[in-house]
């Protein structure tokens, strides 16, 4: 796997796990407890792991010849940072 498509997997986690945190801690977390403010902090983070290891693996197991040939793998990419947009349009 290219250490480029590796980082920009990274980036991308980042990002979501930015956006996603800013949304919730700005409109959801005024109204729940604060022990559900940690489960849902914790969920967010678990999930978005689990994505990204898929990624990777993805990725991984795409290798051909050196080269990463993974159509789905990209496209789930561009879907993921249209959602992240998305989302920092509406916070």
């Amino acid at each position: 796997m290219s250490q480029l498509a590796k980082n920009l997997l990274g980036e991308q986690r980042k990002r979501a796990v930015g956006a996603l945190m800013q949304h919730i801690e700005t409109h959801v977390y005024p109204h729940i407890p604060e022990q559900a403010q940690q489960d849902l902090r914790a969920k967010v983070l678990s999930t978005v792991s689990s994505y990204h290891d898929v990624c990777l693996d993805l990725l991984k197991a795409s290798v051909r010849d050196g080269m990463t040939l993974n159509d789905e793998a990209l496209r789930m990419i561009a879907d993921m940072h249209r959602d992240i947009q998305a989302l920092r349009r509406d916070s």
